[in-house]
């Protein structure tokens, strides 16, 4: 537990100094970079305090197809809760600060806001003895908070309606996809402590046991592709910060 949370720290750490780096101009202020970490924690309160009034948990879809309820519980009970939360904290935090002036500087603050959701996030489930090596070094809200940031950068430098929905949506999209295989693969299974004791005979017994190798390959596809998602976007971030697309300023609402 103690080596994936230092982990997930560095990982964290070395990409949000990597990013505020690439911010052109004057760089952001300590105080401004915490807050935006801070507004990230804040979202997973939030998000835990929803969730003990949702209607709607993690196994309530389970015993159905794994595709389809790892896909609705993926959309209900994660992704479309904790982006629109993320959403919500983001544009507060940057909603009055005069540093953030351009396209790039949007995309950066919307990265810090994801770095500090996934560090309170992953150091919770760390506590609950759910979270693994591998939460600590694919940290999804990264990506998905990137995404965000572009597409609000973009409504917000064009004034058009239709990048305003895009930031919301494909990040829902993109997280529902990141989740829903191995949600998918948990409600065939149960947890990975369930999994450990099982034998052969009883694993071939459970419901939907043919969609176990699926769900396995479909889990470690999507792992695979956000990481390179994921760096391949950082690396975006880097051109972006060289050439004129950082001369795209905001304009004033």
């Amino acid at each position: 537990m103690i080596f994936a949370a230092l982990a997930q720290f560095a990982v964290c750490f070395l990409i949000l100094a990597w990013v505020l780096r690439k911010k052109t101009g004057e760089p952001y202020s300590r105080k401004a970079v915490i807050r935006f970490v801070l507004f990230g924690a804040l979202g997973v309160i939030l998000f835990f305090c929803l969730t003990l009034v949702l209607p709607i948990q993690e196994d309530t879809f389970y015993g159905m197809n794994p595709i389809i309820s790892g896909f609705l519980t993926a959309l209900i009970t994660a992704s479309l809760t904790e982006e629109i939360i993320k959403y919500i904290v983001f544009r507060l935090v940057i909603r009055k600060n005069r540093e953030v002036v351009c396209w790039l500087d949007v995309i950066i603050a919307a990265i810090a806001v994801g770095i500090g959701f996934t560090l309170l996030e992953d150091v919770t489930y760390l506590f609950e003895g759910a979270g693994t090596i591998v939460r600590a070094i694919l940290p999804g809200h990264i990506l998905f908070q990137g995404i965000m940031g572009y597409y609000y950068g973009k409504a917000r430098v064009t004034g058009q309606f239709k990048f305003h929905v895009l930031s919301l949506a494909v990040p829902i999209l993109v997280h529902t996809a990141f989740d829903m295989f191995i949600i998918g693969l948990m409600s065939v299974v149960g947890s990975t402590k369930d999994l450990a004791g099982i034998t052969a005979d009883q694993l071939s017994n459970l419901p939907y046991y043919s969609y176990l190798i699926p769900m396995v390959i479909g889990a470690i596809v999507v792992m695979i592709g956000t990481l390179i998602a994921l760096i391949l976007f950082l690396r975006k971030v880097g051109a972006w910060s060289r050439n004129g697309d950082k001369q795209e300023l905001l304009q004033q609402q």
